[in-house]
């Protein structure tokens, strides 16, 4: 314990102040007292010595920083525009981050500079109408908005809450906007860097490859499809598109080389150091792995210049520190969490692991990726389940692959913007050379994501690491026993035949493949008592209503090759219609989502719709008079007209749908029944999927004499609490001529196909 004092005595002050900083977060405390209290606790230093006098000064610095933390927690939830709420104006605003765009709206983190001709200085959401190019980072536009309150909590994500972390109290809504120019300082000087790095890396590469380098180099994955993106997350490689610490060791050691090439002495090169270090950060922005990386990378250039030892631990602290220092609440953020315990891994982790590695017949640079690899995925795991539900099986193996490439986009990225200014047609070249080493990254990502089980869940990973604690264990007791040493090598043999044989079937398993229908596919899934209906062409894929959670929707979409829906229509807020809703969004790669938006609502829409809303999924309203066409499959929605009202029956309010191919027309009518069908311009159909599971409805022989349907089908669970479907909904089916009636309870998945005119049916038990 002597020695770590000795040694980290910084490490552990500026330590006790970045403990005062994150308890600021949950604790306030008046300036005055707690400067009497830190006063106490310096003369207490002065009087003592050793250990006793550090703790003191480690009791002060937390007072000063808890003091700070509670100053900057005020700051932060102080609002000029809260009193603005639903008024309108005009505000002058410099936007401060790269925007998302979506098919809706362009969204965008602002400071306002005004509003009204009211001078003001607050961070805001910015949220722009489409039709343009959205404004670059650190562009001055001038907007009509509407001040508007951050979306509250809806199913497990809490919009409010997380930008006020960020210090944003309020959205401001654009109707119109114009570009005023540009900002100036410091900041300005970052834009500029930035935009050339986008214009250099643009001469050679387009599409996902430029979004790639893009991300590597700046940060910035706004431009890459989701599709990319979820690739990366799934393989454990999407830190690759955040830039990291890394990113600022590579650029340092190039510079480094570089002033060794050109000879000069040490003190120009840790100069040049620092100066690139500094431009790099104005660059990528107020990203917690580059401050924290560009902090340590700067404190140890001006170690050396002013001939003082250098300690990674001290670096690590500062990092935190100034981090904290002006947000407080960037502890609680996912991407600080992630660096810094990777970081800490990499000091205490990766030494360990890398000793395990010598006598391996490996290439030094394979076992080095292999260490960090491996003691990183395994302590930012539990942070990543806990943010993200999910975490990556296969990161060690993905980063190991990806390892050789990365430094190659970064380094010819941005070797690109260094000579654009003197050869665009060189900047061209590298950059294309850095789009094929980023096309590597996109395969890598693109096959570990699609090898079995890729992701797993927490419970998953709770069995994985029991199993693990047990097989050390065992391990050890195996080892300590002179009978079950000498068995050592029977049972490793047996355990690694098991291991093979399962990672062969795992490997050799036949992934389902989704088979395009001829014409239109319409599938009713057993879901029990609930529904969930897919609509098929070559072109599209629509999914009407989602099941009940425990239907597992999402995987039985999985099982027959589906990983892409154009669009999700939740019919009404129920249970038993939008239940495996959220499941299908956060599994499956959706186009949009319809929802009638009705003032009835329920949990497990609104977690839906913040799933949809996390992954940018854009969202429509469908209401009467709605269409979606792609290619020959006409849907139209004939109902509801309105919101209807917070306690009205939602039943009467669910969406119908006429999903029209040819001369086939199939009527969706949810859990509306006869009693809104007979107020709709209804024709003649070939398919009904029958109203509420087959509930008792009056009107139904009349609404089946105006349909005059040739296939009925009935959405139902077996034995069913609620009788469905009902004796009398069934008598009015078989006294239908010419009607064909189905159930899911005893058919199982019904399948209706049509090329347009003609009607095939099949079930699938």
């Amino acid at each position: 314990m002597s020695r770590v004092l000795a040694l980290h005595w910084p490490a552990l002050l500026v330590g006790s102040a970045c403990l005062g900083l994150a308890l600021s977060i949950w604790v306030s405390v008046p300036v005055a007292g707690a400067g009497v209290v830190g006063l106490a606790a310096c003369v207490a230093a002065a009087a003592l010595s050793g250990p006793a006098r550090l703790a003191a000064l480690g009791a002060a610095l937390a007072i000063v920083g808890l003091a700070w933390g509670s100053l900057r927690m005020e700051a932060l939830r102080q609002s000029a525009l809260v009193d603005q709420l639903s008024e309108s104006g005009v505000a002058e605003l410099v936007t401060v981050a790269p925007a998302r765009s979506s098919r809706w709206s362009t969204r965008v983190v602002a400071t306002a500079r005004s509003f009204r001709h009211v001078a003001l200085r607050e961070r805001v959401l910015l949220v722009l109408p489409v039709g343009r190019s959205p404004p670059r980072r650190g562009t001055v536009v001038e907007a009509s908005v509407r001040v508007a309150e951050p979306r509250p909590e809806e199913g497990g994500f809490d919009e409010r809450a997380w930008l006020a972390r960020q210090g944003i109290h309020v959205v401001l809504e654009a109707s119109s906007w114009r570009e005023l120019g540009r900002r100036g300082g410091l900041p300005g000087v970052g834009d500029r860097i930035r935009d050339r790095v986008e214009r250099a890396v643009g001469r050679g590469t387009d599409g996902v490859r430029r979004g790639i380098v893009l991300g590597v180099v700046l940060g910035e994955d706004e431009g890459l499809p989701s599709d990319v993106q979820d690739a990366f997350r799934a393989a454990g490689l999407y830190h690759l598109l955040a830039v990291s610490g890394q990113n600022v060791a590579f650029l340092a050691g190039g510079i480094y080389a570089l002033g060794w090439l050109l000879r000069l002495s040490r003190r120009w090169r840790e100069l040049a150091v620092l100066g690139v270090i500094a431009a790099y950060v104005l660059a990528v922005g107020w990203q917690p792995s580059v401050v924290r990386a560009g902090v340590a990378g700067g404190l140890a250039s001006l170690a050396w210049l002013v001939a003082r030892p250098r300690d990674r631990w001290h670096f690590f602290t500062v990092g935190a520190l100034v981090l904290m220092t002006w947000m407080p609440t960037s502890l609680l953020e996912p991407g600080f969490q992630l660096s810094f315990v990777a970081v800490a891994a990499i000091f205490v982790a990766v030494p360990r692991v890398r000793r395990r590695l010598d006598g391996y017949p490996l290439p030094a640079s394979a076992a080095d990726a292999l260490a960090v690899a491996l003691a990183c995925g395994l302590v930012t795991a539990p942070v990543v389940l806990f943010h993200f539900g999910e975490a990556p099986v296969y990161t060690v193996l993905a980063n190991v692959v990806a390892f050789p490439a990365a430094p190659l986009v970064l380094g010819l990225g941005l070797g690109a913007a260094v000579v654009d200014p003197v050869s665009p047609s060189a900047a061209a070249g590298l950059a294309a050379l850095a789009g094929w080493a980023a096309a590597w990254l996109a395969l890598v990502a693109d096959v570990v994501s699609r090898l079995p089980g890729a992701q797993i869940g927490a419970s998953t990973a709770l069995i994985l690491a029991m199993g693990l604690a047990l097989a050390v264990i065992g391990r050890r007791r195996l080892l300590r026993s002179a009978r079950l040493r000498r068995r050592l090598p029977l049972v490793a043999a047996i355990g690694a035949g098991l291991l093979v044989v399962a990672a062969a079937w795992a490997a050799t398993r036949p992934q389902p493949a989704w088979q395009p229908p001829a014409g239109l596919r319409v599938t009713f899934l057993d879901v029990g008592q609930g529904d969930a209906i897919l609509l098929e062409t070559r072109r599209a894929r629509i999914l009407v209503d989602q099941g009940p959670p425990e239907a597992d929707v999402a995987g039985q979409l999985a099982a027959l090759g589906i990983r892409s829906l154009s669009a999700l229509v939740l019919t009404h807020p129920q249970r038993d219609h939008v239940g495996g809703a959220a499941d299908v969004l956060r599994r499956l790669e959706v186009g949009q989502v319809l929802d009638p938006g009705l003032a009835a609502t329920g949990p497990e829409r609104n977690e839906a719709l913040a799933v949809a809303a996390a992954r940018s999924v854009p969202l429509r309203v469908l209401r009467a008079g709605a269409r979606f066409r792609v290619g020959r499959l006409n849907l139209r929605a004939v109902w509801p007209v309105d919101a209807g009202t917070a306690d009205e029956d939602p039943n009467a309010n669910a969406v119908v749908l006429v999903a029209s191919y040819g001369m086939t027309d199939v009527l969706l009518p949810a859990d509306a029944e006869s009693d809104v069908a007979a107020r709709l311009p209804l024709r003649e159909v070939e398919v009904l999927k029958v109203a509420h599971h087959g509930s008792e409805d009056p009107g139904l022989a009349h609404e089946l004499r105006e349909l005059r349907p040739r296939v009925a089908v009935i959405s139902c669970g077996r034995g069913n609490e609620y009788g469905h479907p009902r004796t009398e909904t069934l008598a009015a089916l078989a006294s239908s001529p010419g009607l064909v009636t189905y159930r899911t309870d005893e058919d199982g998945r019904i399948v209706v196909e049509s090329d347009g005119r003609r009607l095939t049916v099949q079930t699938e038990r």
